[in-house]
């Protein structure tokens, strides 16, 4: 897989921020994030933590993504490779699906 263009991909998706890191937490490009490097430890937690619950109590290793949503906000997390991971978010809810369609094509 090639490299993330994070800004272009942002704008395609509608999102307001932007984040790729990997499984350890570390980040590897930001877009219009602040404190990216606890933002990028956090959601490695929680993707490792989401990835451990698929794996031991639905008996599947098919997770590749994680949506987290309050009223106005939305956070969508995808793998993108087997060292990357690709976390967009808005503060519309209803451009869900134009961001995780943006991150499905990424994978593509």
């Amino acid at each position: 897989m090639g490299e993330i263009n994070l800004q272009m991909l942002v704008e395609e998706s509608e999102a307001n921020k932007g984040l790729v890191f990997d499984y350890e937490g570390h980040v590897i490009d930001s877009y219009n994030l602040i404190n990216e490097h606890n933002v990028a430890a956090m959601l490695a937690v929680m993707v490792t933590m989401s990835h451990e619950f698929f794996e031991d109590v639905l008996e599947t290793d098919n997770f590749n993504q994680l949506v987290l949503n309050s009223n106005n906000e939305l956070v969508v997390i995808n793998k993108y490779s087997n060292k990357h991971i690709v976390c967009l978010m808005a503060d519309d809810v209803s451009k869900v699906a134009i961001m995780k369609l943006t991150l499905k094509k990424l994978a593509l």
